[in-house]
């Protein structure tokens, strides 16, 4: 009866040290990626902010897709703080700190493009980040 209780015993920590070094190599994998580069990624979607606020107000269903979804935006600025952008329409982006960008200007009209994190639903405003100016393709 001994030697099953320490060959039992032996067995758990076989398996034990395996699940630690496999459970440790993909948190290892996962915290090692490389972060998400949106200004690199083509938008899925491009819109004007008012519809985009009107699809991430309607619910979670119709939402869905927009979540963690790069959108390209046309529309005018109504405030910038050089930290984040406020479009016509309810929506508000935080520039991407990784890139340089010109400073947009109140009243302008522009394409920008960025990741949409959520809709605030007391502000009736939708965040994104990441935020990069669209240049125009010659």
């Amino acid at each position: 009866m001994y030697k099953n209780e320490v060959r039992r015993s032996r067995t758990i920590w076989y398996f034990a040290t395996i699940l630690v070094v496999v459970v440790g190599s993909f948190a290892w994998k996962m915290m090692d990626k490389d972060h998400r580069d949106v200004g690199a990624e083509v938008a899925q979607f491009k819109m004007a902010p008012e519809e985009l606020v009107m699809v991430m107000s309607s619910g979670d269903s119709t939402a869905a897709p927009y979540l963690n979804a790069v959108v390209e935006l046309f529309g005018v600025v109504v405030e910038n703080d050089e930290k984040r952008l406020v479009l016509e329409g309810g929506v508000i982006a935080a520039w991407d700190t990784t890139r340089e960008h010109r400073s947009p200007k109140v009243g302008e009209l522009l394409r920008i493009k960025g990741r949409v994190t959520g809709y605030d639903d007391l502000f009736e405003e939708v965040r994104m980040d990441g935020g990069v100016l669209v240049t125009a393709q010659p």
